[in-house]
């Protein structure tokens, strides 16, 4: 029997996802379910496919991911279970969900939900809740084996995946660039979708300063010295900092400050973050 790990925008502590786990326990009440991230950005399929790449390499392998952000939820857009390279599962809708994994961790194969096996019985005419309808309940039946993978439904082309569209790192001789996919409000970390290892290639060293320059599209949103450093301890209180994040990418923070609110920035398709060697 699999882990099943629940992921939604519907917040901690929200009623839907109790009830997700409810319809876990009643297809199998010995079933393994755990909470990954209830708080994914509203309607962001982005911020929902960097949280499952946050989580994908620290569960067991076969692990089933039921990953619901859903704007449009009762639509013509696919239902899915997408096979990893690792053998775990994401069972979600085919929305852009699976952008940043099928690039950064690879997908095998890929199965259109079959709603008249893998459907809560009796949701038939509920049209706004696939999240415990179709989701939990064939993620369920998915994790406790009582279907395997070809059993979800018919397959279709991995190059079918929906993928969203976004900011590509990019660098050069003394500056990398890339988007802002996180922008936290508790700890007010600015995260990146830029390797750190890039910083190194482009003529950036632990101890050198750089300029961080923010764009919301075309608008200069900020730009600022600071130091290349390994932890938050190396500078002084209040000061801001790049460093490499926990999943080895490029971040900056305001050691024990807020640098999301202090500089008002956001993340997603407009934002993007660019580094430079001060000279």
């Amino acid at each position: 029997m699999a882990h099943l790990i629940i992921q939604t925008d519907f917040g901690t502590g929200s009623s839907s996802v109790s009830a997700m786990h409810g319809v876990a326990a009643v297809v199998d009440p010995d079933l393994k379910v755990d909470d990954g991230n209830n708080d994914v950005a509203q309607f962001n399929v982005l911020d929902a496919s960097e949280s499952l790449m946050y989580l994908l390499p620290y569960w067991p392998q076969g692990t089933v991911f039921v990953s619901v952000v859903d704007p449009g939820v009762g639509t013509s857009r696919r239902s899915c279970v997408a096979k990893l390279s690792n053998g775990s599962y994401i069972v979600t809708p085919d929305n852009g969900t699976l952008t940043y994994v099928k690039e950064r961790f690879g997908i095998t194969a890929v199965r259109q939900i079959d709603e008249s096996v893998n459907r809560l019985k009796g949701s038939e005419d509920v049209h706004i809740f696939h999240g415990r309808d179709v989701y939990a309940y064939c993620g369920a039946r998915l994790a406790a084996g009582i279907i395997d993978f070809e059993g979800v439904g018919p397959e279709y082309p991995v190059e079918e995946i929906v993928e969203a569209p976004y900011i590509h790192p990019e660098k050069k001789p003394g500056e990398v660039s890339g988007m802002i996919n996180e922008a936290g409000d508790h700890f007010g970390l600015i995260g990146t979708n830029i390797p750190f290892h890039w910083l190194e290639e482009s003529g950036m060293s632990y101890g050198d300063m750089v300029t961080v320059t923010v764009l919301e599209g075309e608008r200069t949103v900020m730009e600022e010295k600071m130091p290349l450093v390994r932890t938050f301890g190396d500078v002084p209180v209040g000061t801001p900092l790049v460093f490499s994040s926990e999943m080895r990418t490029a971040m900056m923070a305001i050691n024990q400050g807020n640098a999301t609110r202090q500089y008002g920035l956001s993340f997603g398709p407009a934002w993007k973050m660019i580094i430079r060697k001060v000279s």
